[in-house]
């Protein structure tokens, strides 16, 4: 099993495009350096309630856009990222 971590990433905005979610992320966060379209969020309870479509807006008042996977959560959003396995290199 792949191993994750969970962060923090914003609460929900509002409906958009009839069944999409727009959340205000946090802007802490380096959207260009860790890219999250494709990533799972989770609510609370940490079940998975969204995949990140795109990021929207400038870097001082960032938003996702996701596509539902359950009802809307109340309260934080939090971000799964995967971790990388580090490889050992075999020494001679």
């Amino acid at each position: 099993m792949r191993s994750t971590k969970t962060i923090p990433i914003g609460e929900f905005e509002s409906l958009v495009l009839g069944d999409k979610w727009l959340i205000r992320a946090d802007s802490n966060f380096d959207y260009a350096k860790n890219d999250p379209s494709g990533l799972v969020l989770l609510d609370k309870n940490q079940r998975r309630v969204a995949k990140v479509l795109d990021v929207l807006g400038n870097v001082s008042k960032p938003y996702l856009l996701a596509e539902p996977m359950a009802s809307i959560p109340s309260g934080k959003i939090f971000l799964e990222i995967p971790q990388r396995k580090h490889s050992r290199k075999n020494r001679r």
